[in-house]
């Protein structure tokens, strides 16, 4: 399992996105951060349809989504449990 998070410096529901990874890096969950403010960031976003931030997106060993938060931000547990 791995976790893609889209962020946006100028988001004001971001900040707990950006808590988010940190919590599930520290519980040895692979997690990428993705700003859609930098060209790599979008070009991500756009293999996942992300219109918008924050989104947590779920990706499985195949690189296929699993589940999607879209506006939100779950607790790592729910993250846990889910996967």
């Amino acid at each position: 399992m791995q976790v893609k998070i889209f962020i946006k410096k100028t988001c004001p529901k971001c900040p707990p996105a950006k808590e988010l990874a940190e919590d599930l890096k520290n519980k040895d969950i692979k997690v990428e951060l993705y700003d859609m403010d930098t060209p790599d960031g979008l070009a991500e976003a756009s293999m996942f349809n992300v219109m918008a931030t924050p989104t947590i997106i779920i990706v499985n060993d195949e690189g296929k989504e699993e589940k999607a938060y879209r506006g939100v931000v779950p607790q790592a547990e729910e993250i846990i449990r889910g996967s």
